[in-house]
């Protein structure tokens, strides 16, 4: 029996004990029309209309400071012909995420910093992409959001054996993956990807979220350089909200560098980007913002002393 076999039987037994998230049907349908080989711009039209949750949110997103349009969009189409079929799902996946987890009654699920660390490595993801490759931001956005999605499920599920696993991370220097797979031979990265086989997802999305913990060196052995894995990774070392590490701010700005090439005078702007359009999404996710200026701040503070010193 091969190990990713295993290691799904283990995930099939453990979420058997509590409902695996299911995506509201509306979303379903249209994530499944955006991921089809030839998506109908018709259809996805159709559906974003008929669901007016949905619809204001994209309305309200196409027509944010962020975009600055000289007029605003009116019409669903017109918002789709300007976002496009990725940035929709990346829309749309997300508040249908927030609404879909479950929010365990552990102390140590932090909800609002669950969803600040969630939302600022996505916009993070989002904004290594744009600058450090050819390949596609709302790509790296939708994996980002859906890098941690077992987390909380994990909480529910098995609790008597995961909980010692994050209460030792909150006062522990050692990332959770790695915590993680002393403990089980695996990381919730492979969890995630278990659920979102189970949302019916493309492979090579479902991938990325199983690879987001990698280091360099495993992205360099595995030939995965050139790929969004790279991006992926990197964004996913922001520290988290609850352990706002200047050290693993430090490894972010450096392996931004080394890995993907950014310039460190870069980091003033996607800074800026990731707090613009955090202010844009927080107030539809409940989140009142506090966790995420600590986390930019120390980020900037971090960055800048990479400059001064080069």
């Amino acid at each position: 029996m091969s190990s990713t076999t295993s290691i799904n039987e283990i995930f099939t037994e453990m979420f058997t004990k509590v409902q695996a998230p299911v995506l509201p049907a509306a979303v379903a349908r249209l994530l499944a029309e955006i991921n089809s080989p030839e998506p109908s711009i018709s259809d996805i039209e159709m559906i974003v209309s008929a669901e007016s949750q949905i619809s204001a949110r994209v309305m309200r997103t196409i027509n944010s400071s962020q975009f600055a349009l000289r007029e605003p969009v009116k019409t669903v189409r017109h918002a789709i012909a300007l976002l496009g079929f990725n940035r929709i799902r990346s829309i749309v996946l997300s508040y249908a995420m927030l609404e879909a987890m479950p929010r365990p009654t552990s102390k140590l699920f932090k909800h609002e910093m669950f969803w600040t660390d969630t939302l600022l490595r996505s916009l993070l993801a989002r904004s290594l992409t744009s600058r450090t490759s050819r390949h596609d931001p709302d790509e790296a956005y939708t994996a980002m959001m859906l890098a941690d999605v077992s987390v909380p499920v994990l909480l529910l599920c098995w609790e008597d054996r995961y909980q010692p696993i994050l209460q030792r991370w909150e006062g522990h220097p050692k990332e959770l993956c790695l915590l993680e797979r002393q403990a089980f031979g695996w990381d919730h990265a492979r969890a995630s990807a278990w659920v979102m086989r189970r949302w019916e997802f493309p492979e090579d999305l479902v991938q990325l979220v199983a690879q987001h913990n990698l280091e360099p060196d495993e992205i360099q052995k595995q030939g995965l350089k050139d790929s969004l894995v790279n991006q992926i990774c990197t964004a996913a070392l922001l520290p988290s909200s609850i352990k706002p590490l200047e050290g693993r701010c430090r490894k972010l700005v450096r392996v931004a560098h080394t890995s993907l090439g950014l310039p460190l005078d870069a980091w003033p702007g996607i800074i800026k980007e990731m707090r613009d359009w955090f202010e844009v999404v927080c107030e539809e996710f409940g989140l009142s913002g506090l966790h995420a200026l600590e986390i930019l701040d120390v980020l900037k503070r971090t960055a800048g002393d990479d400059r001064r010193r080069n």
